[in-house]
């Protein structure tokens, strides 16, 4: 009956496994193939072997008024359930629902469960879980309208990794103490664990101190090792870490439960010195005495070694002692120095026989008095063999000296020098500056040091002035004046020393920049043929001139200029002298060229009658002088020439009008002239002229003759009545401006002389006219130039008497 029993539930078991194989396709043809829409990631669910677990499964449908028809749990790639919930019959009421479970020990092991009022809470009990339970669970949840829905949960079960290994930076296992390690270095350990599950975390520690918690795994063959690694590295070691223990610590992340493994590792820590100092036995160092020194160092790892170095070099003395204990060393040294050893560095320097580099040093210079030294030199960017005239120099008294110098002197040929800033005698500490160099700074100089300890004067440095080649006195400027197409010799002249290697070059300052070589010159000079044959010839030429000291900074310039005509005369007026009539006048410009003078003398057309003008300038326009050059058709009477113009007139017959014309003339042509009209003589003067003036022509025969005798007396009658008419209305207008003047001025002013003759003695007259209007002004105007005047006041006519 047993035997049958069985066979009967296996049986049974079977029948219900096809009814259920029915039934999950008739479920599937009922859900008629609706895509499911909630599968989501696995979640992730750790666990410790023979721990009780759950696997969460939420039975909440999509859509209201839903129920629950199955749910079905599936492990891995399994396609047979191995947990079943059956609430189809039961109108999808889960307390009512049929649990089917596969045989075997997970199954017998699982039971699902849901609290009432709560379907997200639905979730699947595991009890005492090994680790043949991991693995990937996926909870279907068939609805009744709504999708089917799919869960999935990953149980996994925590390995407990290996003890740590910690190895060195040469991948050497550390055993004992970690290291040694050096102050200032890299620091490199690692941390091994093996296996682990989750993977483990690897963390350094110092104390309760994080040092790294960042892991690294490494890779054999291409693929993730089962170690997992944390290297510490310190970029640079500190003192902190000497005497330090250090800890791996590897713990899981999954439950806070888990074991921690922990490894600790001391370190050994080479240390430098850390501290130095170098003590004198006495304050002050005098040259020839001897003097202790002694040096202290602390710090060092193992403890340090000293070494002393006087400039550079090592010294082994036997009187060198060395004291050392623990992490402190002493030691001292006896010294006898002199003035060379001034400013040297004595050095003590602590090393760490272990600890390659691990050196401090402390230096400290040395200050030995003595007596000063001194020499004399040009100083920096001053040359011996370019000192010129003109130029500054500068003295610098170098000087050895400790206590530092009390004073420095300076002496020019055994003659101490001051400051003087007017000459030109600059004294600063131990520099000494002249100004504008000349020949008397030639000589010998010398500085006198003293300090403390005694005085030294320096051996003389005698210098020599030479200077660049320079426009000798009085030739710096020329200005040279040709003609075209003139041959010129300009010569250059200059002064220089030294007179070897003089070199001459011209410039001309044209848009051609033209260089003109000059060859076989004289030590001191250089000459020049040059011939301007267009206008763009004349212009500025330089004579540059140089030695072996350098090139004159100011060339010698010729200015060649263009001969032009010379300007007319100005300011010409009449003289009356007891032999002659004298014309005198300023010379103008003369254009470059040397220019003489030139009068004429003209008969004027109209001759009868006096001739009532208006007074013009003597120096009338230009273009008015030529227009009555050009009409006056009487042929010149007399003619002069002077290398002045300063000429006298002989001979002029009396009752005629002349008209006088200055030029002045130079090679290249004759100036315009200046006229001095209507001039008319009293009397024919007896005085022969000079035989180097003459008349052109017969004097009579040109100037026009009276019909008769008769005739000459009326016209002579007339001009002696115009002249007394012409006296009278003088003397009233004198008159009315003496009382006027003397209503407003002080008396002393004479009256104005307007009865002058025409023939002036003496002296150019220049008469004042007083105007009509209560203003005042004087007009100076010639008595023998026409000048027009605008103002409605001015007299409109003044007529001279001719009397002798």
């Amino acid at each position: 009956m047993p035997g049958f029993q069985k066979k009967m539930q296996r049986t049974s078991r079977l029948l219900f496994l096809s009814s259920l194989l029915t039934l999950l396709t008739a479920a599937a043809g009922r859900t008629g193939g609706v895509a499911d829409s909630q599968n989501k990631a696995a979640k992730q669910i750790w666990a410790i072997p023979g721990e009780d677990i759950e696997l969460p499964c939420d039975l909440t449908p999509s859509k209201r008024n839903d129920t629950v028809n199955m749910v079905l749990w599936f492990k891995d790639d399994g396609g047979i359930p191995l947990y079943n919930l059956d609430a189809r019959n039961v109108g999808g009421d889960l307390y009512k629902a049929v649990h089917w479970t596969m045989s075997g020990s997970l199954g017998n092991r699982t039971y699902f469960q849901v609290d009432e009022g709560n379907l997200a809470s639905a979730r699947l009990k595991v009890k005492a879980v090994a680790y043949e339970d991991q693995g990937v669970f996926r909870c279907r949840v068939d609805f009744d309208k709504s999708p089917t829905h799919n869960f999935l949960v990953n149980l996994t079960l925590i390995e407990q990794p290996t003890k740590p290994v910690i190895y060195d930076a040469q991948g050497r296992e550390v055993t004992g103490v970690g290291g040694p390690f050096l102050e200032g270095y890299d620091l490199l350990l690692t941390c091994q664990v093996s296996g682990g599950k989750p993977r483990p975390r690897v963390s350094w520690w110092q104390g309760d101190v994080l040092l790294d918690d960042v892991m690294e795994t490494p890779l054999v063959s291409g693929s993730a090792s089962k170690f997992t690694e944390n290297r510490l590295f310190i970029g640079r070691v500190t003192r902190s870490l000497w005497g330090a223990k250090l800890e791996c610590r590897a713990e899981s992340s999954a439950q806070e439960k888990s074991k921690m493994v922990v490894r600790k590792v001391p370190l050994d820590i080479y240390l430098k010195p850390a501290v130095v100092n170098i003590v004198l036995a006495e304050d002050e160092i005098y040259a020839g005495r001897a003097v202790s020194a002694r040096c202290e160092t602390w710090g060092s790892s193992p403890a340090a070694r000293i070494v002393w170095r006087l400039a550079g070099l090592v010294i082994r003395e036997s009187s060198l002692t060395t004291e050392q204990r623990s992490n402190f060393t002493a030691s001292k040294l006896a010294l006898v120095l002199d003035k060379d050893d001034d400013g040297k560095e004595l050095t003590c320097r602590a090393e760490n026989p272990r600890f390659p580099g691990g050196v401090l040093e402390r230096t400290k210079v040395l200050r030995v008095l003595y007596g000063p030294s001194a020499s004399v030199e040009l100083a920096i960017g001053f040359n011996m063999e370019t000192l010129r005239e003109g130029d500054d120099v500068k003295f610098v008294c170098n000087y050895r000296s400790n206590p530092e110098p009390s004073s420095i002197e300076w002496f020019h040929n055994n003659k101490r020098l001051e400051h003087d800033v007017e000459a030109g005698v600059l004294l600063a500490s131990s520099t000494l500056t002249l100004r504008v160099l000349t020949l008397a700074h030639s000589g010998a100089y010398s500085c006198l040091v003293r300090n403390s300890m005694g005085e030294i004067r320096s051996e003389a440095l005698a210098i020599h002035m030479k200077y660049a080649p320079r426009c000798r006195p009085g030739h710096e400027r020329q200005d040279v004046v040709a003609a075209r197409d003139e041959l010129l010799r300009l010569r250059c002249e200059v002064e220089a020393d030294p007179r070897d290697s003089m070199r001459y070059s011209w410039t001309r300052n044209s848009s051609l920049g033209d260089v003109f070589a000059v060859s076989h010159p004289r030590p001191l000079s250089s000459q020049l043929e040059y011939r301007p044959s267009a206008d763009e010839d004349f212009g500025t030429l330089a004579c540059w001139a140089s030695n072996s000291v350098g090139r004159q900074k100011s060339p010698c310039i010729f200015n060649v200029l263009p001969a032009k005509p010379p300007q007319k005369p100005v300011d010409c007026s009449l003289r009356n002298e007891s032999s002659a009539m004298e014309v005198n006048c300023i010379p103008g410009a003369n254009g470059g060229l040397p220019q003489h003078f030139v009068i004429e003398v003209h008969s004027s057309s109209e001759s009868s009658g006096l001739m009532q003008q208006i007074p013009q300038s003597d120096q009338g326009a230009a273009g008015q002088a030529s227009a009555a050059m050009a009409t006056s058709t009487s042929p010149a009477v007399y003619q002069d020439r002077n290398e002045e113009p300063s000429f006298q007139l002989y001979g002029l017959m009396p009752g005629y009008d002349y008209t006088i014309a200055v030029f002045a003339e130079n090679s290249q042509g004759r100036s315009l002239p200046v006229l001095i009209e209507n001039i008319r003589v009293a009397e024919f003067s007896q005085i022969r002229r000079p035989t180097d003036s003459h008349f052109l022509g017969d004097l009579a025969s040109v100037l026009p003759q009276p019909a008769n005798v008769e005739t000459a007396f009326i016209v002579i009658g007339l001009i002696i009545a115009v002249a007394l008419i012409l006296v009278g209305i003088g003397v009233a207008i004198g008159l009315v401006i003496c009382r006027r003047r003397g209503a407003s001025q002080p008396a002393q002013e004479s009256l104005d002389d307007f009865t002058t003759p025409t023939y002036i003695s003496a002296q150019r007259i220049e008469p004042r006219i007083r105007y009509g209007s209560e203003r005042r002004r004087s007009q100076r105007t010639s008595l023998y130039m026409e000048e027009s005047r605008n103002e409605p006041d001015l007299l409109q006519q003044v007529d001279l008497d001719i009397q002798h």
